[in-house]
């Protein structure tokens, strides 16, 4: 089990699925793993968990396959735009 959250991480909470995206500052919070950028086609759409994985365990939170694709962002969280939502 994994005992918090990091870069990269897929997750899911409430049928929604998501990933720990890095945020950059100068301070030792500003780079504690937690902001999960959740999969939807709002241009900011983010949540911040930052010491509280225990909690969103709790909250019925849980890691996901790497593997997962996800339909509006990319692996970093990014939000794809719309002409390569399409690509084949």
């Amino acid at each position: 089990m994994d005992k918090g959250f990091y870069i990269g991480m897929k997750v899911t909470l409430n049928s929604e699925y998501g990933v720990v995206i890095e945020r950059i500052g100068d301070s030792d919070w500003d780079k504690e793993p937690g902001i999960i950028r959740w999969d939807s086609n709002k241009q900011i759409d983010e949540e911040d968990w930052r010491g509280l994985y225990g909690s969103f365990v709790n909250a019925g939170g849980k890691k996901i396959d790497s593997t997962h694709q996800f339909q509006y962002i990319n692996e970093k969280g990014e939000l794809i735009r719309a002409s390569e939502l399409n690509k084949d």
